[in-house]
């Protein structure tokens, strides 16, 4: 078992000086570009039909910018979400729960939720029923909730879309093949 370890320290210690030594003694080739040729400040090649072209610079500011806007209305979406309070139902509505969009707490929580707010049941319905169909009933009407929720925020979240498709399709991304 020694002798195991005592390799595996040898290995190590091999392994890791070779990040502490010198570089080997290689030229070092430079690239170098002309002004033009790095296309800055929204200058193009002249010839539009060469495959690659990148944008410049102000076109990525631009870009930059706008992504910018589309940030800034997501939260405003996103605010205005979260005070809108959103019924799922079940039980032929003797069950009704009111479900709360939690918008993307970045970057700890970058996933959207749903949370039942209140829960309303029909006291007749409390009074006939076995525990094991409130259970049911309530699980579908949490989902159901839910369901509405993703559907309400999907619905709002369409503005951005053609947003989205303006930034995407000026990089030459998918934005641009979806058209």
């Amino acid at each position: 078992m020694t002798k195991l370890a005592n390799l595996a320290a040898l290995f190590l210690t091999v392994t890791s000086t070779t990040a502490f030594t010198a570089p080997s003694q290689q030229p070092v080739k430079i690239n170098s570009r002309s002004s033009t040729e790095l296309n800055l400040f929204g200058s193009k090649n002249k010839d539009a039909s060469s495959p690659g072209q990148q944008p410049g610079m102000m076109d990525q500011l631009a870009m930059f910018k706008k992504a910018q806007e589309i940030a800034s209305k997501k939260a405003e979406l996103d605010k205005e979400l979260s005070k809108e309070n959103i019924v799922g139902t079940a039980a032929d509505g003797k069950i009704s729960i009111t479900v709360q969009y939690v918008p993307p707490q970045l970057p700890m929580n970058p996933t959207p939720g749903y949370e039942a707010k209140a829960v309303d049941i029909d006291e007749e319905y409390l009074k006939e029923v076995s525990s094991e169909e409130l259970s049911a009933a309530l699980v579908e009407a949490i989902r159901d909730g839910e369901k509405n929720a993703m559907e309400k925020v999907a619905e709002k979240y369409k503005s951005l879309e053609e947003d989205m498709k303006g930034i995407l399709g000026g990089m030459g991304g998918a934005g641009a093949a979806k058209q």
